[in-house]
């Protein structure tokens, strides 16, 4: 059964890609601003990626009570600084990278440190004012040297999933998707809906 998922975030960038993955499992995504399209949210708590993504979901859900709205957190952790990033990656690359080149500031700040990264996320599904379901997925891997890879932007241009040897921005859709932490969360949520 195809599902129809309104997406709480408003980050044009992750929109995209999940409604990439929800299609590519046969489903059907769209940003919650084609419903309302004056709402923000209110700021994240720094607790964990599930108080996160369960916040979001629930705050949209209360406006679309009968939608099935799908809301993520995600994260970086890096073993070289055990006590940076994690929940507070966003807002702190922010404030260490402000012309946005975070490639290459990651590259380079692990140079001569461990290579090691593990991105998470964890997905919340609301509906009726209350969250059914939690989905997590996990990517763990190697910090390349340099950006390599032309399929995908961001992070996918620098990150070597374990056990391979390319980029995910030098995999084909299918196998980079099978990859993303946000599509394993994705996935792990579709099959507690048995989808």
């Amino acid at each position: 059964m195809k599902n129809n998922f309104i997406i709480a975030t408003h980050n044009i960038h992750k929109i995209k890609e999940i409604e990439t993955i929800l299609n590519f499992y046969r489903q059907h995504g769209e940003g919650y601003r084609k419903k309302l399209p004056q709402q923000t949210f209110p700021p994240e708590s720094i607790v964990s990626y599930e108080e996160n993504a369960k916040a979001k979901a629930l705050f949209i859900s209360q406006q679309l009570p009968a939608a099935k709205i799908i809301a993520d957190d995600s994260g970086l952790e890096l073993p070289a600084f055990p006590g940076r990033y994690g929940v507070q990656t966003a807002r702190e690359l922010a404030q260490e990278v402000p012309n946005g080149d975070l490639n290459d500031y990651l590259i380079h700040l692990v140079d001569g440190k461990s290579r090691q990264f593990i991105m998470k996320t964890t997905i919340a599904l609301a509906v009726n004012n209350q969250v059914v379901k939690i989905g997590h997925g996990q990517l763990e891997g190697t910090i390349a040297h340099a950006e390599r890879g032309v399929n995908a932007t961001g992070f996918d241009r620098i990150f070597i999933p374990a056990g391979e040897s390319q980029t995910l921005a030098e995999m084909d859709q299918p196998t980079r998707i099978s990859y993303l932490h946000r599509a394993r969360a994705v996935k792990n949520l579709l099959d507690q809906l048995g989808e």
